[in-house]
């Protein structure tokens, strides 16, 4: 099938989302993933602030969504705010589509001007490589890092961060969420060729059972290093577009009209 060039999202509060709508994302989100629940998906939903929802241009249909809370915590003496980005799924015709993240940012950018003596974390959980690969490849600081680690100050705030909002669920010692859901088997692969990136390598180790549900806990700082990052990659996204189709934009030479075509126009 060609797919369209990209898909289309817009930000909705959960009220406004249409039972068509929500019937859509849990069809594209059980095709995906083992040991889901339709009931369980739908109260998660409801918990969240709003969804980020991606369109086909062409059919209209449910393509792509993350959905996403904000929280204000105090952790050692500092109020911080917490982006969650909870059930996240790009159909795999569209991935690479950086149209979601380039929705994410202008919310991420409000918030912080909104508070701007108030530090902004990106929390997520991840039991494949490719979401790793999402945060490492958009925030400057993230942990667990490669090389950084993870410090003392940013372990004791995921720790924190998922007491509240996992439980039981939530095992400090590994830093992962253990839980049955998991990507099925042929979803983004490791294949040798993905098993040979540094990233994936430390993804692998610092998450050995992803394949039976573990997901990686982990935050990114959404600061100045962020929006510069987002802003460049829309700058670079802009010139390969303009290098492929160097006509874009450019308007048509202007038709000249003669007295005589201007009287035929008219009758």
């Amino acid at each position: 099938m060609q797919k369209s060039r990209a898909l289309r999202f817009r930000k909705l509060t959960i009220d406004r989302l249409a039972p068509d709508r929500i019937d859509e994302m849990w069809e594209l989100y059980a095709a995906f993933y083992e040991n889901v629940d339709r009931a369980r998906f739908e109260a998660d939903l409801r918990e969240k602030d709003c969804v980020f929802l991606g369109t086909e241009p062409q059919s209209g249909r449910v393509r792509g969504f993350s959905t996403a809370k904000f929280s204000r915590l105090t952790y050692a003496g500092r109020r911080v705010g917490v982006y969650f980005a909870g059930d996240t799924m790009v159909h795999p015709d569209y991935w690479g589509d950086r149209s979601l993240h380039r929705a994410l940012v202008p919310t991420l950018l409000a918030w912080r001007l909104r508070h701007p003596m108030r530090r902004l974390y990106w929390h997520l959980t991840c039991n494949g490589w490719r979401t790793f690969l999402t945060l490492a490849h958009s925030f400057p600081e993230y942990w667990p890092h490669p090389v950084r680690g993870l410090p003392d100050w940013e372990a004791g705030l995921i720790d924190e961060i998922c007491r509240r909002q996992f439980g039981d669920l939530w095992h400090p010692g590994p830093g992962v969420v253990r839980d049955a859901v998991r990507l099925k088997s042929g979803t983004a692969p490791f294949t040798s060729e993905v098993r040979a990136v540094p990233e994936v390598q430390f993804f692998l180790e610092r998450n050995p059972y992803y394949d039976r549900g573990d997901e990686l806990s982990m935050v990114g700082r959404v600061n100045l290093g962020f929006f510069l990052r987002a802003a460049s990659k829309v700058l670079r996204a802009l010139r390969r577009r303009r290098r492929r189709h160097p006509n874009l934009g450019r308007r048509a030479p202007t038709e000249t009209v003669t007295p005589a075509s201007a009287h035929a126009v008219r009758r």
